[in-house]
């Protein structure tokens, strides 16, 4: 997109436009593999071949994968190898390690090599009744674990499924905890509408998480939008008249120029997050914009869309009314699945279809439409409805339904500064139109039928903003409370 001379808008050595296609945003994990053997050079001599042979097995396995880049150094069998090689290992700045053991290994070789290695563990070891692998696996483990270290472990053969599912399950979590450190959230507003729970502690997120808080007047927004370029506005509302399902226009709350202004808003609010270099973000919203301005209802669904009218994109996590635990909650399962998160209420419970209502009146990525690689076949059945009358400004509301799919949903909850992770797994279903007339026929909505007893789940869940993604990770979720010692429950 070319931005016109401003000084207002010309920035100096800044990350990356937003919008780049996939394989440019840095999604490979880097995975290192430390291989040890015994420490006796002549026994070394006849294990070699097959701990080399059981390391290609598993870098072999990890490189099909397609988004793993894998490093290998030589295999240790001394006390100063161990240092040295897995000094140089961390020197690839790596998302985890994994530790291969398939044999009696002296253990504190795997210990030294810990001592350099600030990523998540994972010990393996195949089933292999030749070669005492079981025990090396267990007592490398728990050598690094008796000094206070953490190591997972997993023993079984790198090339059967299940073993494959423990491993990727671990990679992914490990890569959520390694990325999650030292990115930045841009928190624009404050405490939205009264919800404490919404609220952020700056501190215990660097502590626990490794993540900054940069907080930013929402008002920024709405000037930096004011001096986007109309022909950029207006190609925009071009794509979205040629693609979505259909634009409500009434004349009143949503025009061309109600439209425009959440559109501009949109792109400055792009600009602020290249320009600050934030990983993800929460806006306020409510009540200043949507009372007295623009709801940010089409920042939320696009911002968190794998595309928008200037081609494909990185998905930014945008948490509405500036829910900080929401947002870092969606950090977490983007970075563990690499996929768009929803963001919405707890709205409603139809008894007879056994359903829940999910729907929220913004940060509903379209993709969750139809989850379709092509934004034509989401946007289709995407429509911009005037914003209701229950608020004050003006501009259009996100409304879709969401397709059929296996949903895992999650949050991040605390209480006196502990953290856990509340999961249920569920199923998004389609319904007819006129069951949005039951609740808010403006906003994007989920039908889903859950895995929890509905009144169980209502009493032990402890929020009212639930956060989504396709498919069931709670393999991922549960291993990454694990690597960051949080609480995790499974309603």
């Amino acid at each position: 997109m070319q931005i016109k001379k401003n000084p207002e808008r010309d920035f100096v050595n800044l990350p990356k436009y937003l919008n780049v296609s996939k394989s440019e945003v840095g999604a490979t994990k880097k995975v290192g593999i430390l291989s040890f053997s015994d420490g006796r050079e002549r026994v070394h001599d006849t294990l070699k071949e097959y701990i080399a042979g059981c390391e290609q097995q598993i870098a072999d396995v990890l490189k099909q994968h397609g988004d793993i880049e894998v490093f290998t150094a030589e295999t240790i069998f001394s006390n100063c190898q161990a240092a040295e090689v897995s000094r140089k290992m961390q020197g690839y700045q790596l998302d985890a390690c994994i530790l291969n053991v398939p044999v009696f290994a002296f253990p504190n070789y795997a210990v030294l090599a810990s001592l350099f290695q600030e990523v998540p563990l994972l010990a393996i070891a195949p089933v292999n009744g030749l070669y005492p692998g079981l025990g090396g696996l267990q007592a490398a483990v728990n050598g690094i674990q008796q000094i206070g270290f953490s190591c997972e472990k997993v023993w079984g053969n790198i090339t059967e499924r299940t073993v494959q599912k423990k491993v990727f399950a671990f990679l992914d979590a490990a890569y959520a905890t390694s990325r999650l450190k030292g990115q930045v959230y841009g928190l624009f507003g404050g405490r939205s509408i009264g919800m404490v729970s919404g609220s952020v502690n700056p501190d215990l997120w660097l502590s626990k998480f490794g993540v900054d808080v940069d907080h930013v007047d929402q008002l920024e927004i709405l000037r930096r939008a004011q001096l986007v370029p109309d022909e950029e506005a207006q190609k925009a509302l071009s794509w979205l008249e040629n693609n979505l399902r259909r634009i409500c226009y009434d004349g009143g709350k949503l025009t061309r120029g109600s439209l425009i202004m959440q559109i501009k808003c949109y792109i400055a609010l792009k600009e602020l997050i290249r320009e600050r270099g934030y990983s993800f973000v929460g806006v306020k919203c409510h009540y200043d914009f949507s009372e007295y301005y623009y709801p940010q209802c089409i920042s939320a669904a696009f911002c968190n869309d794998p595309y928008d009218w200037d081609g494909p994109k990185e998905p930014v996590v945008f948490s509405c009314e500036a829910d900080s635990d929401g947002a870092l909650t969606m950090q977490v399962l983007k970075l563990i699945s690499g996929k768009p998160v929803l963001f919405s209420d707890f709205r409603h419970f139809l008894k007879q279809e056994d359903l829940f209502v999910f729907c929220n009146c913004g940060a509903c990525s379209t993709w969750y439409a139809a989850q379709s690689d092509d934004y034509r076949e989401n946007l289709k059945k995407v429509s911009l409805c005037p914003v209701i009358p229950k608020y004050g400004g003006q501009g259009a509301h996100v409304q879709f339904i969401a397709g059929e799919s296996q949903m895992t949903f999650a949050r991040l909850t605390r209480k006196n500064e502990t953290y856990q992770f509340q999961v249920f797994v569920g199923q998004f279903h389609d319904m007819p139109e006129e069951m949005l007339e039951q609740t808010c026929p403006a906003w994007p909505h989920g039908y889903a039928k859950v895995s929890s007893d509905p009144e169980e789940l209502i009493s032990r869940y402890h929020s009212n903003h639930i956060h989504a993604i396709s498919g069931d990770y709670t393999e991922q979720i549960k291993m990454f409370c694990k690597l960051k010692q949080i609480d995790f429950e499974q309603l």
